[in-house]
């Protein structure tokens, strides 16, 4: 079974054309794709990277759009597979990071997020919404933290995030 359609499989709620985009993706893990191994391989190479990628974040009421993007192909297409991963975790309640109060937060509102992807030359642009004004805000809260991430790396991955309050 090539990639794209092992993607799927794994992924379940995912188009073909929007599996095909992770597989160009650079082999960064021994893990399966779709496994949290292999999540947290990518996100960890990313992280590692953090320095090439550049990201534009717009609030707007309902929660956010932004642009997250690298001149560099490879680190590119993860960003790509990652965001795709993410929204497969969403859809489907795969929670991670745990200890982390941000990520328990969005978790516990997956089902009021909706989430939108376009690929862009050399990224992503994504829009993240709720018709919940606590979870727009949450949105809000997690694409700072995501922002973060970007700037910081793994010092940032390291700290845990508190939410917005209620």
């Amino acid at each position: 079974m090539n990639q794209p359609h092992f993607l799927c499989v794994i992924g379940a709620i995912l188009t073909l054309s929007a599996c095909a985009t992770p597989s160009a993706a650079p082999r960064v893990s021994t893990a399966e794709p779709g496994t949290i191994a292999y999540d947290r391989d990518v996100f960890q190479t990313l992280l590692g990277n953090h320095e090439s990628i550049r990201r534009e974040t717009h609030e707007i009421a309902t929660g956010i759009e932004t642009v997250t993007e690298s001149d560099d192909p490879e680190i590119a297409a993860l960003i790509r597979d990652h965001v795709v991963a993410m929204k497969v975790r969403i859809e489907n309640g795969a929670r991670l990071r745990q200890w982390d109060p941000m990520f328990v937060a969005v978790f516990d509102n997956a089902d009021k997020i909706h989430m939108e992807y376009e690929n862009t030359p050399k990224g992503i642009k994504v829009r993240e919404v709720s018709d919940d004004p606590y979870v727009a805000r949450l949105i809000q809260a997690h694409a700072k933290m995501v922002s973060a991430f970007v700037a910081r790396g793994t010092e940032e991955s390291a700290l845990a995030h508190e939410p917005p309050a209620r």
